[in-house]
């Protein structure tokens, strides 16, 4: 719809143009008078030009846009968790990092007091849920808050945090640090 209405939009403008640019003026012994049936030929086309841009203008805002159904390939592939690469859904094993994909969905955090964790700075309390909610999608392990920060831990190993690190960054644009915090 909205490129119809685009088209529109365009043959609309056309329009008004040709009517601006119109003369309507007519050769005369004494040199050039106005034409009445002229002047109303202009006054219709800009009216027309003027009614179908509006039509246009309505169409490309309200007009929705054809969804073309995804292709199949794109519907049997998934991320991976651990490199964010594309991968098949069936897939086992990530042909890019190596990673066994049946056996956890995302890096593991270790244990509840202590190692590595992400931490995301928010700017308002909704982006701080905004934030925990993203880590729950990954399957990482919220933390509680401290101050508009949100955090995600712990991990032993600073791979597996610099991993979580890389997948927010990629799939949800959010920037996060990392910080080990001793038991």
């Amino acid at each position: 719809m909205r490129s119809l209405g685009i088209f529109v939009l365009i043959a609309g403008i056309a329009c008004l143009i040709y009517a601006i640019g119109m003369d309507i003026s007519v050769p005369t012994g004494l040199g050039r008078v106005n034409n009445l049936g002229l002047m109303s030929d202009r006054s219709n086309l800009t009216l027309t030009g003027g009614i179908i841009t509006i039509a246009g203008v309505l169409m490309v805002i309200f007009g929705r846009k054809t969804s073309q159904p995804e292709p199949q390939e794109a519907v049997d592939t998934r991320a991976c968790p651990f490199c964010a690469e594309t991968v098949k859904t069936a897939a086992v094993r990530c042909r890019f990092c190596g990673a066994d994909l049946s056996s956890s969905p995302a890096p593991h955090p270790t244990g509840p007091s202590s190692g590595w964790t992400v931490r995301v700075e928010c700017s308002s309390v909704e982006a701080l849920e905004n934030a925990n909610s993203r880590f729950i999608e990954l399957g990482l392990t919220s933390l509680p808050p401290e101050n508009l920060t949100a955090r995600c831990g712990y991990f032993e190993d600073k791979d597996d945090a610099q991993v979580a690190t890389r997948n927010l960054a990629s799939r949800y644009r959010l920037e996060a640090r990392l910080r080990h915090e001793p038991a």
